[in-house]
């Protein structure tokens, strides 16, 4: 088919993300065995905001993950694809009173984070007399002052928890510890950071253990969260994560009764998830060529704050046989000039046909994707066993028009 008669946008199976089984295995494999070997005593969590695709919940589901959760939607769409309220971690600042009971009282897990969910727990105590209640809360502690050399996520600090540093921590576990049926049972120790090394991983499993001993806690689990590399060779991953933590809380904690908690998200997914597109055109103008794909910026990037895109070409035809460009500058398939990928110079000229593969694409970008010019890509699955098949189809205008009324 000559490129004129083509679709101008859908050139052949792109744009659409891609999630190969075969690498989520891998880094589901090397969790489960940093965890089993260093810790033996864990649950495996998933966060749901960094990707929620129904088909990746309920292949984590069956692989034995727990789904951590931040809203009430997110609650009702792991309960709707099968996960039991006993195997939800509930996060986030702004919980759902109806969640967050439903979620208590089945046996999971709710790590508090904001001042009125101790006056819920309050409430709840009194409601439930006869229940014994073990609740988790969320940690903030002095990052920068802890490891001067880690690049923080804001400059001003991690906004969420209970301030250990100036008694709000404290102050927190005295009141829910002076109710008779209610204790606290873990903490929650999601940091983000930057640069996400080991040595913060292990500062945070060490204040878990300060903390346990100075307030005379008996912890049944420690939520390291997430915020792992992984997806990368040049970077940590979880075998230099938890060999780290594990040692760490080794000083305090018997792995027979504190269980270790691990929530990853992108680290989980980012290897097996790739975003496909396809050259459109090419444009000279003014001594610049402008190289015109059907994928975005705002697949990729929604939040535009990035300015690198791991990616790989494949070529058409024998790159060898084409000219060099001094510059090219990948745009997307929007009308808004800050919709540039990326500069790539002396290289092969670019043609219509000619595919551009962004690598580790899965996290946050199918969640954050904005219905904006073009709709939802879909989302196509490669099985371990090389089979294909499509997990969400492309929207178009009938599921855009959903719920909405003229």
């Amino acid at each position: 088919m000559a490129y004129a008669d083509r679709d101008p946008f859908h050139n052949g199976d792109t744009p659409a993300f891609h999630i190969r089984e075969k690498d989520l295995l891998y880094d589901i494999g090397l969790l489960r065995s940093s965890l089993s070997l260093n810790w033996g005593n864990y649950i495996m969590g998933y966060s749901v905001k960094t990707n929620s695709l129904p088909w990746l919940l309920v292949f984590l589901k069956e692989q034995g993950f727990y789904a951590e959760v931040v809203s009430r939607e997110e609650y009702e769409l792991v309960q709707k694809l099968g996960f039991p309220a006993c195997h939800v971690i509930y996060n986030g600042p702004i919980k759902d009173r109806d969640v967050f009971e439903a979620v208590l009282l089945a046996g999971g897990y709710v790590n508090l984070d904001s001042s009125w969910e101790l006056d819920w727990m309050e409430e709840l105590s009194r409601r439930f007399p006869d229940r014994d209640f073990g609740i988790g809360l969320r940690v903030n502690c002095d990052i920068a002052s802890l490891c001067p050399e880690e690049v923080l996520a804001e400059e001003e600090g991690g906004r969420f928890g209970y301030c250990y540093e100036n008694g709000v921590l404290k102050a927190a576990v005295n009141r829910l510890q002076s109710l008779p049926n209610v204790r606290v049972s873990g903490l929650h120790l999601h940091s983000s950071t930057q640069s996400r090394t080991v040595d913060v991983y292990g500062t945070l499993a060490r204040m878990a253990v300060q903390i346990s001993r100075e307030y005379g806690l008996a912890l049944s689990y420690v939520d390291m969260g997430g915020g792992y590399f992984g997806g990368r060779d040049d970077k940590p991953d979880y075998r230099d994560y938890f060999q780290r933590i594990c040692r760490e809380l080794d000083t305090h904690f018997d792995r027979r009764k504190t269980v270790l908690i691990a929530e990853p998200g992108i680290s989980l997914i980012s290897r097996a998830v790739t975003f496909e597109t396809a050259v459109l055109d090419t444009k000279d103008i003014r001594g610049r060529k402008f190289v015109v794909t059907n994928g975005s910026r705002v697949n990729l990037n929604p939040l535009v704050t990035r300015h690198s895109y791991p990616h790989h070409m494949e070529y058409a035809s024998d790159p060898s046989t084409r000219p060099l460009e001094p510059c090219q500058w990948i745009c997307g398939a929007t009308c808004m000039e800050y919709d540039r990928l990326f500069e790539i110079k002396n290289a092969p000229r670019l043609m219509p046909g000619d595919r551009i593969v962004y690598d580790t694409a899965g996290g946050y970008t199918m969640c954050l994707n904005p219905l904006f010019i073009h709709y939802f890509p879909e989302v196509v699955i490669e099985k371990a066993d090389g089979s294909r098949f499509i997990a969400r189809e492309a929207w178009t205008n009938e599921e855009f028009l959903q719920k909405n009324h003229w």
